[in-house]
């Protein structure tokens, strides 16, 4: 399967914020395809981080 997404303006401007800003903090260059690939995984982690703290005020 392949997804293609196009970037204009603002949105095209914040993505290669994010991109600078991560390739600084990893010390190398990245693809696009990589930085995607790492929002989407944090995106992923935060939805776990969030599931677990509705579980625990359900629980307290």
């Amino acid at each position: 399967m392949r997804t293609d997404v196009t970037l204009r303006g603002s949105k095209a401007d914040q993505f290669e914020r994010i991109q600078n800003h991560l390739e600084k903090r990893r010390g190398h260059d990245l693809s696009r395809t990589d930085v995607v690939g790492i929002l989407m995984a944090e995106f992923e982690r935060d939805l776990e981080n969030d599931r677990g703290n509705s579980i625990g005020k359900v629980r307290g």
